[in-house]
């Protein structure tokens, strides 16, 4: 990441390793020295507040006008056909408030309610405006919300949620794929999305109970965090993961309680289990993916296994060997999707947004992301994919193969990552046993 990114200017927060003094170390192989010494001095010396200042300024409104243009943009090309996952809660919300079956297809104007019972509980103020008016204010309420996201895990990061992080990151959001597809649908994963920003800035300042709320709110909605739930089992926190677990069972109870007919959402559960038909080609789990390339169903079945055990890896290791708090818990609750989209039945294109997060990880001397193959992966789940001629495949099929090869190289790289910082604390130990090269073992494991 360019080295503007890594500061918001002076004042701002800066993470420190434990027994750090000092600026925060920079990674020794990335350049030589004596380039490394002559770029900071650059950089200091062309850096100042009323500079950076004006370049954020730049930056928030490149920012306005490329949102401005891809949300006009969608308007004009699919009109009538914008905001489809959106007008599916609509009209669910509007059978729900007159008593009727809102998974009930008939009773939907043909529209396939997934959501459990919970959401029409949290989502009902959508029915008290017209579908019009609900499309309109959705698509800016989705690029609302993921600006929000950005500023979010900027503040938990330590930097300023209106500085130059959050600007140069919302500017680029304007552009990938999953972005697009999230606007297009105006689907809930930007609030799931938020949710999980929210998460990682309330536990970066020990708010466990109140992280584990909000995560349990956003599984009433939708269940895609529920790997993140496992984050508490990991840092030993008992009663947040009781929290997160309560408040979907809570909500769920009354919304079945006053819902008409909700047990038919188990029989809309196998659209979601099992995609088949046309719905195969946009989904980028192993099980689709394996389907699009003709991979025997044992092959599938090894890889998730596979897939499986590199998550439980990454996500140990990066809980108990990275040392930055907000890295830490990004790291280790990202891997834990990543490896449910693969390994899991279902991942969608728009789904990528909730991994924001984990890409911005990189303004971190020690996170993983900073690593060239993490962001050839970024870029490939982002929707930078080769031509579908490559491999014989249409644009959505070869989109949802490349987002799954590069969500595979993402949880690659950091698992080899946080795997090799096992063995340098290992090289450390044996060196301060024999008493010599302390000082170079220790600078060497910091940088990672």
């Amino acid at each position: 990441m360019p080295g503007t990114i890594e500061t918001d200017g002076p004042g701002a927060p800066e993470r420190r390793l434990p027994g750090q003094h000092g600026p925060s170390p920079r990674h020794p192989t990335a350049r030589p020295a004596g380039a490394r010494r002559r770029w900071q001095h650059f950089i200091a010396a062309h850096s100042s507040p009323s500079l950076t200042a004006a370049v954020t300024v730049v930056m928030w409104a490149a920012a306005a006008v490329a949102w401005t243009l891809t949300t006009l943009r969608l308007d004009h090309r699919l009109g009538s056909g914008l905001g489809r996952d959106l007008g599916t809660v609509w009209y669910a919300e509007r059978v729900f408030a007159h008593g009727g079956q809102p998974y009930s297809q008939a009773a939907t104007h043909h529209r396939l309610y997934l959501y459990p019972p919970s959401s029409l509980l949290v989502l009902r103020p959508t029915a008290l405006l017209s579908l019009h008016a609900a499309l309109v204010l959705g698509l800016v309420a989705t690029a609302a919300l993921a600006w929000a996201t950005v500023m979010v895990t900027s503040a938990a990061f330590g930097r300023r949620w209106w500085g130059l992080t959050s600007a140069v990151v919302v500017f680029a959001l304007a552009f990938p794929q999953p972005m697009v597809a999230e606007l297009t649908l105006e689907n809930v994963t930007v609030m799931c999305a938020l949710a999980l920003a929210g998460c990682y800035l309330l536990v970066t300042r020990g708010h466990f109970d109140a992280a584990a709320i909000l995560i349990g709110l956003s599984l009433a909605i939708k269940p895609m965090l529920l790997p993140v739930v496992l984050m508490f089992v990991i840092a030993r926190k008992p009663r947040a993961f009781c929290l997160a677990i309560a408040v979907p069972l809570v909500l769920n109870g009354i919304a079945f309680a006053v819902v008409k007919n909700p047990n038919e959402v188990w029989s809309k559960l196998p659209s979601l289990l099992n995609r088949s038909g046309s719905g195969v080609q946009f989904n980028s789990a192993w099980v689709g993916v394996g389907h699009i390339l003709g991979l025997p169903g044992l092959a599938t079945i090894l890889i998730q296994v596979a897939t499986v055990a590199l998550a439980v890896a990454g996500a140990w290791w990066s809980w108990q060997r990275l040392t930055d708090p907000a890295t830490r818990f990004v790291t280790t609750t990202s891997v834990l999707l990543i490896g449910a989209f693969l390994a899991g039945t279902l991942s969608e294109n728009h789904f990528m947004v909730v991994l924001v997060p984990l890409a911005m990880s990189a303004i971190v001397p020690e996170a993983p992301m900073r690593r060239v193959t993490a962001w050839i992966g970024v870029l490939l789940l982002m929707g930078l994919t080769p031509p579908g001629s490559l491999l014989g495949l249409d644009s959505e099929a070869n989109l949802s193969v490349f987002r799954a090869f590069g969500m595979a190289v993402v949880l690659l790289t950091i698992v080899v990552v946080v795997g090799r910082r096992r063995s340098d604390a290992s090289r450390m130990g044996l060196t301060m046993k024999s008493g010599t090269g302390q000082s170079s073992t220790l600078n060497g494991t910091f940088a990672g």
